[in-house]
């Protein structure tokens, strides 16, 4: 993947996913994931925004898009499996070889298509549960990834993400502007919806501010996302 690459490899492998990107049209994102949401949230009572919105609505509205089918049901465990404290488990490994297979095989351009995935599953959905607990509670809004990893010389080192949540420079997400778009259409459909009188729990992991739970329900009298 082009964010473990330096030098040539980084330039190329990034400029993939660059390519990718340029075909998909942010604001058809929005109104699809705008779309997708709403129909997801038609008809129930009560929903937990991270486990069935914030992650699989952005994961396959972006599939859709690259002209692939709907594999967020895979990339969920592959990006659980992606940070740095985490061990893959043979469920994570699975979803990863389906994963290559569903994106074209063992080339570059498949791990291009698998990162760009990966990083519309839970840096989105910490982006989309950020901003939705902010507006429900009044509270500012926190920067849900805190740090990312590089490698260097065959090493994996932290590097602090504090104030540049897309990052910055050569190796700045080249998605802000699609992530962006897909929390406003996900945010946008739950309009009117309120917190749920259960406590909001957070994600444990150094690298991510995010709930881990976020449970919203229809119209009511306490503070609603209007």
């Amino acid at each position: 993947m082009a964010r473990f690459s330096n030098g040539p490899d980084h330039v190329r492998r990034r400029a993939l996913a660059v390519e990718e990107l340029a075909s998909v049209d942010a604001d058809s994102l929005q109104h699809k994931a705008f779309a997708r949401t709403d129909a997801i949230v038609a008809g129930l009572d009560v929903v937990d925004v991270m486990a069935e919105l914030a992650r699989p609505v952005p994961v396959g509205v972006l599939a859709e898009a690259l002209g692939l089918p709907d594999v967020s049901a895979d990339v969920v465990p592959v990006a659980a499996a992606y940070h740095p404290h985490v061990e893959p488990d043979p469920a994570a490994e699975a979803a990863l070889t389906r994963l290559i297979a569903a994106c074209g095989g063992p080339a570059e351009l498949a791990a291009a298509r698998i990162g760009l995935l990966v990083q519309a599953c839970d840096a989105t959905a910490g982006l989309i549960g950020n901003e939705l607990f902010a507006a429900l509670t009044g509270k500012p809004a926190e920067q849900p990834v805190l740090a990312t990893r590089r490698r260097i010389d065959g090493e994996d080192v932290t590097v602090s993400l504090a104030g540049t949540p897309f990052g910055a420079g050569p190796r700045a997400c080249p998605g802000s502007r699609h992530a962006r778009a897909l929390a406003a259409g996900v945010l946008g459909a739950l309009r009117g919806f309120r917190l749920t009188e259960g406590e909001v729990t957070w994600v444990s992991s150094p690298n991510l501010r995010m709930p881990a739970k976020l449970r919203v329900t229809r119209g009511g009298t306490a503070r609603g996302l209007c």
